[in-house]
């Protein structure tokens, strides 16, 4: 025992096998022998398998029977057994129709309330008529384009300055004017006139403007005037270098904004896809059902390409779309 430890204490030398040398290198790894004994075996072993395949096929009689042979059948030399699988009713495959009919259904409800959700905040999050006059609008102009092409693509029309002009909140440049103004002119020159203008109407030297008197009175500070009041006097002593510093901040959000955009739009494409192929499985469906049901049925159009100018032109120029098969049944009378 002693010996024994001592020898499994003692370092020993690491036998580095054999490389293949250089100019055999494009023979691949150098084979050792447990490579040979486990190509030898395999070798062995396909070799007795034909042995005896071969010894089958000399020995087989011609006559033999097995009543197995009636119901087999081979495909390209190969077997085919039945599973034992037994088909199933035909009101029962209807009533799995129902149900997966009734599934689909449930789905297409769920993505019309996701569709019209996102649409309704792709509404809300349209921007402005003047964001792209900014200092953002050199990136602006690849994305928008692609935004005009996915909403003209999917079929959404939205207009937002149409949306927003029902609120009259506008103030600024871009915003939609306050609803109930009108200017009369007595005729085309001031028309032309103010509308060259900047937007106020005509100065006049006879209007009169009344004096402001001072009664006494006492005039409450409201929640609003006081919150103006405080919001300018921040403003007032905010220096220049955080002015500049939220000017960025405000960019970097209108970019974050546009993005955000661009991914609901993204999301609404694959919603609206996958809501078209829905449709087309409840149409699939509803013809299969009926047609396992009772009641004479003719097919009175096979699938076929229709010309339709509402379509996109496809890679030879014609505008036409798909149009599966159509069936009629025979008009019975129900009691």
């Amino acid at each position: 025992m002693a010996n024994s430890s001592l020898r499994n204490t003692l370092a020993r030398r690491n036998h580095k096998e054999r490389a293949q040398p250089v100019h055999r290198s494009r023979l691949g790894l150098l084979e050792k022998h447990k490579d040979y004994v486990l190509r030898a075996r395999d070798y062995k072993s396909k070799q007795d398998r034909l042995r005896k395949l071969r010894e089958k096929a000399a020995f087989r009689n011609k006559d033999e029977f097995y009543w197995g042979m009636v119901n087999a059948k081979t495909k390209g030399g190969v077997a085919v057994g039945d599973r034992g699988n037994e088909a199933l009713n035909v009101d029962l495959v209807r009533l799995l129709k129902t149900q997966d009919a009734g599934y689909i259904r449930v789905q297409i409800a769920k993505d019309e309330k996701k569709v019209a959700k996102l649409r309704a905040e792709l509404e809300i999050t349209a921007p402005p008529a003047s964001a792209s006059a900014g200092p953002s609008s050199e990136w602006s102009a690849a994305e928008e384009l692609a935004e005009v092409e996915k909403l003209a693509e999917m079929g959404v029309v939205i207009n937002p300055q149409a949306s927003r002009a029902g609120k009259g909140k506008g103030k600024g440049k871009g915003k939609a004017p306050q609803q109930g103004h009108v200017v009369f002119a007595d005729g085309k020159e001031e028309y032309e006139a103010y509308g060259s203008s900047e937007g106020g109407p005509p100065a006049s030297g006879n209007v009169e403007t009344e004096e402001a008197v001072d009664l006494g009175w006492e005039v409450p500070e409201t929640s609003k005037r006081r919150k103006k009041a405080t919001a300018a006097a921040a403003a007032a002593t905010i220096p220049s270098k955080d002015a500049e510093a939220a000017g960025k901040d405000a960019e970097s959000l209108a970019d974050e904004a546009r993005e955000h955009r661009l991914d609901l739009l993204t999301t609404l494409s694959s919603l609206l896809s996958r809501l078209r192929i829905l449709r087309q499985a409840e149409s699939q469906l509803s013809t299969t059902k009926n047609l396992m049901g009772k009641g004479e049925a003719r097919r009175v159009r096979d699938a076929q390409w229709v010309e339709d100018p509402t379509q996109k032109e496809d890679e030879n120029g014609e505008r036409r779309r798909f149009e599966g098969k159509m069936w009629k049944w025979r008009l019975e009378r129900k009691r």
